[in-house]
């Protein structure tokens, strides 16, 4: 009966003796510990910061946590709704009345003094809002300012504890009021609006001064809880009691952005950090694989003094994680040091210069998740790693340690006969395949670093500056004048501003809202459709049907955008339909284009026999045209405001200009020049004669740059780090290789095969591991890019799939140049001695 010696106090002592004598492996092996736990540190941060910061630009976006309202509600419906347990917050919001002031005539915003209770700024307002200084009022004369209203009013340096009056409209009435304001905030959705009423908030008793109630004045803020969502609007219909003038009004849009978003991010963190764990397991059981063949002779004397199996991978896998207590924490610090200077900048990069510029937080969030996470996959790494060389070192035996050779010994097969002898490139495939597990594990060596190195590298590229720029600013500078209440006025400004010197083009596009009678057979198909595929698949009809009813008793409730457009505008436009617009037609105000937007694409319209009518705010100027509906979703002209779901945008001639002259107009005007002027330019056009918001290439360029400067270095480095270990992998392979088999190949040059033929066989055998793997690359690996770029441009809107066909050629090179010129290196400085020598050598 064998037993097992107990003597854990020896295999410690053995354990770090061996550490200590092997100090080049020691470090090989926490280098490639550190590069693992770093970069896993790194992909974990970044995927954690993004999820953490889209939720709050959404949150920020919308405004408020609530997501369903019910106005005029009474104390008994409050309590009918806490009763159905689908809530995580309920609020109540009071319209107080509005501020009357000069500084608000030409500005369309409207500033309104609300009172919300608690719980409403506490769990729906205040994560929404942002820079919050002081409090929520609770005196009667306190009051609370958004920056929007600040700058609206041009309160200058206004802080909490100031005075400030105000005229204010409450109950039909005007009244000067002295306010003190308790406390200032950022209101993100309302700041980048213009065309949006901004709020001030009130406390409750300035409200219960005026007599105001919830039931008669307020909306009750529901936020319903996640899980509930799905069957909220029935569980309220059911469950409360509604006055005929009620209904619920739910708004749950952002929720799947934030969902694709988080599945998006998900599974680019989740591939990433595969590719990752897979390389780094391959470095480091290449570098303890190559240890335990040298030290095999080693680990089979350890056998005869009694040492078991289990006590020998003890040693193996116990130098593993004393490397690990080194690696890791080192790979960790790093990682939070890199992580806190990079990973704000490149979540800047994802919203430079877009919309969601200033809603989109840059905090890079440590929690503890992601250390223990990559604590975890650090030490599975490293353990999966020793699982292989410590089950070869505990198998072996002191006779077969002495003849060992890395391969398993199998039936012996047929002989391969040749009149000619054996001819180097056959039995350099053969030597390929002689161990296919070895085979397999260079193969994917090479192709994880590389196909790593080609996916960051695509990503990166697909974040390019021209993309961003093609996409978001496709002219040097695009103005708007939101002040001006006359074409002359506007048409006056376009001619001065292509008088400037250095502009080399202007097209101005002016927007107006106008009435639109209800043409059944045009609006009906968009209507359908948008509140199919945007409302409730159980209550749209029905709400589709209150919309109808409410624009057929009051036919002026139907408005749209319009766009009055140029011939060069009208041009473009019609190049991107195909030259399928009647441009003359268009021009001389007899044909109108219709936005495709609302329309189902998969079907085919044909509205050649029909008709719009149009009106100005007065009913005074009627117009009607033949209409087409546009094919492209192309967006040539960008408008300004949005209409109501379903209700599409129309394009108009500048011919018809003159037949609504009476309304307030917008100008949206895209002005190119030579690059030289840019500055000058931009200068000029910030004086608010000519617009009061300015839009310019320059400075969405410079701000992209600075933060694609940040995600190259990332990008840059960790594309460095995958190509260094691929190459590393391989060689390491080779020295194991070429180590486990001097004493076959000792023989064969012992039987008369010279060195240059031994060299010129491991250099085929290095060029069929090059040759296998770009295959691997050229099949496998394009679709693995393909799926990466994918994701990418779910991430941000203006990626473009750019395939790395330059880095792609540089990689070819390098890989076929070290797998054929490492093996024969290797060999070389393997065989410095004599044959006879060597022999001796490898048999004693």
């Amino acid at each position: 009966m064998k037993f097992e010696n107990n003597n854990k106090e020896i295999i410690k002592k053995i354990t770090n003796r061996s550490l200590k004598s092997n100090k080049t492996r020691n470090i090989f092996v926490v280098i490639a510990i550190v590069l693992t736990t770093f970069m896993l540190a790194c992909v974990f941060t970044l995927g954690i910061s993004f999820n953490k910061n889209y939720q709050l630009m959404n949150l920020r976006d919308a405004g408020s946590t609530a997501n369903t309202y019910l106005n005029n509600p009474t104390e008994k419906q409050i309590s009918q709704i806490k009763d159905l347990n689908i809530t995580d917050s309920i609020g109540k919001e009071i319209t107080v009345g509005n501020v009357n002031s000069n500084k608000l005539k030409n500005n369309d915003s409207k500033i309104y003094l609300e009172y919300i209770d608690k719980e409403a700024w506490e769990k729906q307002i205040s994560p929404a809002v942002g820079d919050i200084k002081g409090n929520y009022p609770d005196k009667e004369n306190e009051i609370m300012l958004s920056q929007s209203v600040i700058d609206l009013l041009k309160l200058k340096d206004i802080k909490p504890g100031d005075k400030v009056i105000l005229n204010c409209n409450i109950n039909k009435k005007t009244e000067s009021i002295e306010f003190v304001v308790s406390g200032t905030y950022t209101d993100y959705s309302m700041e980048k609006r213009n065309d949006i009423d901004k709020l001030s908030y009130v406390s409750n008793k300035f409200v219960k001064k005026h007599n105001l109630s919830l039931e008669k004045n307020g909306i009750l803020t529901i936020d319903i809880k996640d899980s509930k969502k799905e069957n909220a609007e029935n569980i309220l219909k059911s469950g409360v009691d509604l006055n005929k003038n009620q209904s619920f009004v739910t708004l749950y849009e952002q929720s799947n952005s934030e969902e694709n978003a988080k599945i998006t991010s998900l599974a680019i963190v989740v591939i990433v950090s595969f590719f990752m764990i897979l390389s780094g397991y391959l470095l480091i059981y290449n570098i303890l694989y190559i240890a335990i063949t040298k030290d095999i002779q080693f680990y089979g004397m350890l056998k005869t003094i009694g040492a078991s199996p289990k006590q020998i991978k003890k040693i193996v896998k116990g130098q593993g994680l004393r490397l690990s207590l080194i690696g890791i924490p080192i790979g960790i610090i790093l990682a939070v040091i890199v992580s806190f200077l990079i990973v704000p900048s490149v979540l800047e990069g994802f919203s430079a210069g877009t919309y969601y510029a200033d809603m989109l937080p840059t905090k890079a969030h440590f929690t503890p998740v992601v250390f223990i996470g990559t604590i975890l996959f650090s030490l599975l790494t490293v353990w999966i790693s020793c699982i292989k060389p410590a089950k070869i070192a505990s198998k072996i035996s002191p006779t077969e340690a002495l003849n060992y050779t890395g391969k398993k010994s199998k039936k012996q097969k047929k002989d391969r006969k040749s009149t000619n002898g054996g001819k180097l490139y056959k039995m350099a495939w053969y030597n390929v395949f002689r161990d296919k597990k070895r085979a397999l594990l260079v193969f994917l060596s090479l192709f994880v670093g590389i196909i790593t190195y080609l996916s960051v590298n695509t990503f990166t590229s697909s974040l390019g500056l021209e993309n961003y720029l093609r996409e978001y600013y496709p002219h040097d500078f695009e103005i708007v004048d939101l002040n001006s209440k006359s074409s002359d006025k506007l048409d006056k400004n376009i001619d001065e501003i292509k008088n400037i010197e250095g502009v080399t083009s202007v097209n101005a596009v002016k927007f107006d809202r106008l009435k639109m009678d209800f043409n059944k057979n045009v609006i009906m198909p968009a209507l359908e459709n948008s509140y199919k595929l945007y409302g409730d698949p159980d209550t749209y009809k029905q709400n589709l049907n209150k919309y109808i009813q409410k624009i057929e008793k009051n036919p002026s409730k139907l408005e749209t955008a319009t766009a009055f457009i140029d011939k060069d505008t009208i041009e473009k436009i019609n190049k991107a339909e195909g030259g399928k617009i009647d441009t003359k037609s268009f021009n001389e105000g007899k044909l109108i284009l219709v936005d495709n937007f609302f329309y189902d694409n998969n079907k085919n319209y044909d509205f050649s026999d029909e008709k719009l009518t149009f009106r100005n705010n007065k009913n005074e100027k009627i117009i009607s045209a033949n209409i087409q509906l546009l094919s492209s979703n192309k967006d040539i002209v960008k408008f300004i405001e949005d209409n109501e779901v379903g209700v599409p945008c129309i394009y108009m001639s500048e011919s018809l200009i003159n037949k609504f002259k009476n309304d307030k107009m917008t100008l949206l005007a895209t002005i190119d020049c030579k690059k030289e002027y840019s500055k000058i330019i931009k200068k000029k056009l910030e004086d608010t004669k000519y617009s009061t918001y300015v839009n310019a290439k320059i400075d969405g360029a410079e701000n992209f740059t600075q933060s694609k400067i940040m995600m190259n270095v990332v990008g840059g480095g960790v594309s460095l780090i995958f190509i260094f270990i691929g190459l590393l992998n391989f060689i390491n392979v080779m020295v194991t290789n070429v180590s486990t088999r001097l004493r076959e190949l000792a023989i064969m040059e012992s039987v008369g095969m010279t060195k240059k033929q031994i060299k010129k066989m491991l250099t085929f055998e290095g060029l069929y591991y090059a040759l296998i793997t770009l295959c691997m690359i050229f099949t496998l690996g394009i679709g693995i890019i393909y799926i990466i770029a994918m994701l990418t441009a779910n991430l941000a809107d203006y990626a473009k799939f750019i395939f790395p066909t330059s880095q792609l050629i540089f990689l070819v090179i390098i890989i076929i140049l070290v797998c054929t010129i490492a093996p024969g290196i290797v060999y070389k400085y393997s065989s410095n001695k004599s044959v006879i020598e060597r022999l001796r050598e490898i048999n004693n």
